[in-house]
């Protein structure tokens, strides 16, 4: 049994390497399958942590309040069923997109609080409590303060947040006296800040890659191996 899994496993990664040679059936029934499979997996741990302990297991003590907070998310699940199908009517469509309304509100409202409160908040506090003093005992083993490496990885810090926060500054271009100053100052630093998001981008590009590549060596690996043990080696 162990064998026919493991030649399953084979063949299947097979197929997906093949679309190096280009778009090919093999790739297309190798795709569908983990979708196919993705989808079923994610439909069987909705039915067994969501439907089943919340809606068809009985109870030994009913609580009205607890009944009443199960109906609007079991109406809105059951108003997604009409976006099943390709299909619809007005009155379909419509009580569909209620549903959906909602769970793109909430999604987005998750997102957001996400970002604000897991990233910029975060970022933004950290970066206010760096010590820059030349008095700071974390400068004290080096020759000069300014010469210590923590020192120049706090200013790095503190200018690519700047700047970071600049680059996303959108406002009408102020007039008068200071409206040039204003829009020189806010250049300079957006342009700090465009170069931070690149280094960054580039980072997070070449770690992807790296991640890529080590996929791709696993699978390799995976095949030697599977060749060896198929073959009897």
């Amino acid at each position: 049994m162990d064998n026919v899994g493991l030649l399953i496993s084979f063949a299947l990664t097979l197929m997906v390497l093949s679309y190096i040679l280009g778009d090919n059936p093999l790739f297309k029934l190798a795709e569908h399958i983990f979708v196919g499979v993705s989808v079923g997996y994610a439909v069987l741990v909705a039915w067994h942590t969501v439907i089943v302990p919340n809606f068809l297991l009985p109870q030994n003590e009913v609580n009205t309040f607890s009944l009443l907070a199960k109906l609007p998310p079991a109406l809105l699940c059951f108003l997604l069923l009409f976006k099943i199908s390709p299909t619809q009517s007005k009155t379909g469509s419509a009580l569909g997109s209620i549903a959906l309304a909602f769970l793109v509100g909430v999604g987005a409202a998750v997102a957001i609080g996400g970002a604000l409160f897991g990233t910029l908040y975060p970022q933004v506090a950290a970066t206010t409590a760096i010590n820059l003093s030349p008095a700071n005992p974390l400068y004290a083993d080096a020759p000069s303060f300014w010469l210590h490496n923590e020192f120049l990885s706090n200013i790095v810090v503190i200018i690519g947040t700047i700047g970071t926060l600049f680059y996303f500054t959108f406002a009408w271009r102020p007039q008068g006296v200071l409206g040039g100053f204003r829009e020189n100052f806010v250049n300079f630093w957006a342009g700090m800040g465009r170069w931070v998001i690149l280094i960054t981008l580039g980072a997070l590009f070449a770690n992807t890659v790296s991640a890529r590549m080590a996929l791709l060596v696993s699978r390799i690996q995976f095949l030697a191996h599977s060749i060896q043990t198929l073959g009897g080696g």
